[in-house]
């Protein structure tokens, strides 16, 4: 996001302060991961510690996703009307004390009930880092930016499992030299110290932010006079960025939303959406479990093996944002975005059919890691869509498709946990099932999304 070429050799250079800008939003999306997926990597030591069943294991996971996916509108609302700089610490300051005091859990219900709390108040991180990167990024640079925000996501996604597992190993064996193979196995009750762990360090992000961002670039008093006119270069960003002025939320016809819910095209993205996070839900939820049920894999090597695929994800998401802006100069908005939605949803379907034929752990996860890389480069395209038929209602539209897709989130871990029981004397034909399922699904997806047509503009 350079600002070269914005003024002559003789004036001032603008000062980057925005690049600070993103660079918080992009931390707050580490964090937001790395509390969303280490839970499933302590899965079989939160289980024993609290007696929990598969059956309810599952609810547990599954429970984030419902009010992660109700609360995505509201949180945006809260964004635009209050300004980032309080909302979003307040969201981070909760939803890490939801993680902190899950270290305190005694059941299965009282886990929900928190896991619950941090799916409604992780569900401020996206839509309000939206409204970070309209204040302080100009038209031209928000691609780049929103990456940014996306891979520190995926980021935090692939340290989790890792760092997770090696916390709650150090919290067993600490100095001492760690045994090796079966016996490298940490205490059933290490995983809430991790949890606590976790919370602590959210408090300590929140007040980062709140001490180093503010709401519009004329409040920072780093920002120099270049930098601001570089950030308003944009006339619409003009129009709003102005010191004085209060933030308030847009005025929704109410034509817009009986508009909304009559657009086939977003139905059928919708579904894609769902589909999407249907599957990817099963990297950050049940991955561990199958590792260990199928393949025998230890708590330490489940941590990397899961990592894979989140690793995977953030080149899926470069080459995703690079696929479909090629795809839409040569053959334009229409195919720009199908094409790699169907592409998406196609690759994605094939590697949950080719983990019927793995047979060690290795293998799986590199199946797995397709999964990630594909999935991801469909989002790009995606996101464009929700600005292409949104307009000036873009956010609100982006905000209901990621909806959808995290209530496919919700599903997955309930359907595809369901699913891997049915045969309870052979675990990998069980998982098996899952599998296809989930390739179904993707093949659904991939048939909706041929149809898709961003040229069928919402806000016409």
């Amino acid at each position: 996001m350079s600002t070269s070429g914005q003024h002559s050799p003789t004036s001032v250079r603008p000062s980057r302060v925005h690049l600070l800008m993103v660079f918080l939003a992009m931390i707050v999306a580490v964090l937001l991961y790395l509390d969303r997926i280490c839970l499933s990597t302590a899965a079989g030591n939160i289980q024993r510690d609290l007696n929990i069943d598969n059956l309810q294991w599952d609810r547990v996971l599954s429970a984030f996703f419902l009010t992660y996916a109700l609360a995505q509108v509201p949180a945006g609302w809260l964004g635009d009307r209050f300004g980032a700089r309080w909302i979003l610490a307040i969201y981070v300051l909760l939803w890490s004390a939801s993680t902190g005091l899950m270290g305190l859990a005694t059941g299965w219900i009282s886990l929900v009930v928190l896991r619950l709390a941090c799916g409604l108040f992780e569900a401020g991180a996206y839509p309000v880092a939206s409204s970070i990167l309209r204040r302080w990024v100009p038209v031209s640079h928000r691609g780049l930016a929103s990456s940014m925000v996306a891979v520190g996501g995926r980021a935090g996604g692939a340290i989790a499992p890792i760092l997770t597992a090696q916390l709650m190993l150090w919290w067993t064996f600490g100095a001492n030299e760690w045994p090796t193979g079966p016996d490298r196995i940490a205490s059933d009750t290490s995983w809430r110290p991790v949890m606590m762990f976790y919370g602590l360090l959210g408090i300590v992000v929140a007040a980062v932010f709140v001490y180093f961002f503010r709401d519009w670039p004329s409040q920072h008093p780093r920002v120099n006079e270049e930098e601001r006119k570089w950030i308003e270069s944009t006339p619409h960003v003009a129009n709003i960025n102005r010191e004085a002025q209060t933030v308030s939320a847009s005025k929704v016809e109410s034509t817009f939303w009986i508009d909304l819910i009559s657009h086939k095209g977003l139905w059928l993205n919708s579904f894609v959406q769902f589909a999407s996070n249907f599957g990817w839900a099963f990297l950050v939820t049940l991955m561990p479990k199958f590792l260990k049920d199928v393949h025998g894999a230890s708590l330490q090597s489940q941590g990397y093996l899961q990592s894979l695929p989140l690793f995977a994800g953030i080149f899926g998401l470069l080459v995703g944002g690079k696929l479909t802006d090629m795809a839409m100069r040569r053959w334009g908005s229409r195919w720009g975005r199908a094409f790699t939605l169907v592409l998406s949803r196609t690759i994605v379907g094939l590697s949950f059919v080719a983990c019927l034929f793995v047979r060690d752990p290795l293998s799986a996860a590199l199946c797995m890691a397709f999964v990630g890389f594909s999935t991801d480069i469909g989002n790009p395209a995606c996101w464009a869509y929700s600005q292409d038929v949104g307009g000036r209602y873009s956010g609100t539209v982006l905000g209901w498709m990621n909806m959808w897709g995290n209530l496919g989130a919700f599903a997955s871990p309930l359907v595809l946990g369901f699913l891997s029981r049915l045969y309870l004397d052979s675990p990998a034909t069980g998982w098996q099932a899952a599998f296809l399922f989930c390739a179904f699904v993707q093949v659904i997806a991939a048939i909706c999304a041929f149809f898709v047509d961003s040229t069928k503009k919402l806000d016409a």
